[in-house]
């Protein structure tokens, strides 16, 4: 009896995954970010506040999301006198002053932007800004991509020439969770990176920046708004009272022009009589 050997059928091989699709520029998700609000910061530069807005854009794609944070100064408060900002620190700018992160979702990774990297007008400097983006932009990836990836990302310049302020720089990214790769001795140049976006830390120092409510804004503008009611009040009571003292004095003047009149022609009289010429 002859028995065939059964034979075992050789398991095709897995398809290959398709290629990932290049990943989409930085300034193409820009381009289609739009602006979802704008809220006022009050930073404090030595005793004298700065008033700064913020503004937050967002933009989608099938494959990535986008997500910017800008600053334009507006004003600082010395001696009670408004000093508002003028050039190029008072206006939204796309590579200046603004922080942004760009979302891959094919490879589920983060890159922080732009590539010009983070970099302050020197009228913003040193006021706490840096840590307030990046803790910004972490909220925001927590809520959504907690478990993406931060790619590495060159190091920002810091905000200030020499040792102390790499030191700044470094400790500033360290504190908020990043891990950071040198590439000198001198710990000047390297990259940031993160394996997971849960593991870092949304924090800044808010010593330095108080985040002004809408609510406040509207009591400062009902608060103005009573006291200007009040001051022109005042204003119309005191035009009425100068009215007032014009038409007394204008009547005094009236009356004792008549009285001045009267006694003249009665004087008059009287020294006719004696000297009897009437």
């Amino acid at each position: 009896m002859n028995t065939r050997a059964s034979k075992t059928p050789v398991a095709a091989p897995p398809p290959e995954p398709p290629p990932l699709p290049p990943v989409e520029n930085e300034v193409f998700l820009a381009g289609l970010s739009t602006t979802h609000g704008e809220q006022l910061l009050a930073l404090m530069d030595g005793g004298s506040p700065i008033y700064v807005f913020v503004r937050r854009s967002f933009g989608k794609t099938q494959q990535s999301d986008f997500f910017r944070i800008q600053f334009a100064a507006y004003a600082q408060l010395q001696g009670g006198q408004w000093k508002p900002y003028q050039g190029e620190v008072s206006e939204w700018l796309n590579t200046r002053n603004c922080l942004q992160v760009s979302v891959d979702h094919p490879r589920q990774t983060v890159q922080f932007g732009p590539k010009s990297g983070f970099n302050l007008s020197a009228e913003l400097t040193g006021l706490g800004l840096t840590s307030y983006a990046y803790a910004q932009a972490i909220l925001w990836l927590k809520a959504h991509y907690s478990e993406y990836s931060v790619q590495p990302t060159t190091l920002p310049n810091p905000e200030a020439e020499g040792e102390e302020a790499r030191i700044k720089r470094n400790a500033r990214l360290a504190a908020q969770g990043f891990d950071i790769e040198f590439l000198d001795s001198e710990q000047r140049s390297g990259r940031y990176f993160k394996d997971k976006i849960s593991r870092l830390i949304s924090s800044w120092e808010t010593e330095k920046i108080t985040e002004v409510p809408v609510s406040a804004l509207l009591d400062n503008i009902a608060r103005l708004d009573g006291e200007k009611a009040e001051l022109q009040r005042q204003v119309h009571a005191i035009k009425t009272q100068e009215r007032s003292l014009e038409d007394s004095l204008s009547k005094e003047k009236q009356t004792n022009l008549v009285l001045t009149g009267v006694t003249c022609f009665v004087l008059v009289f009287t020294l006719m009589g004696i000297f009897g010429l009437y």
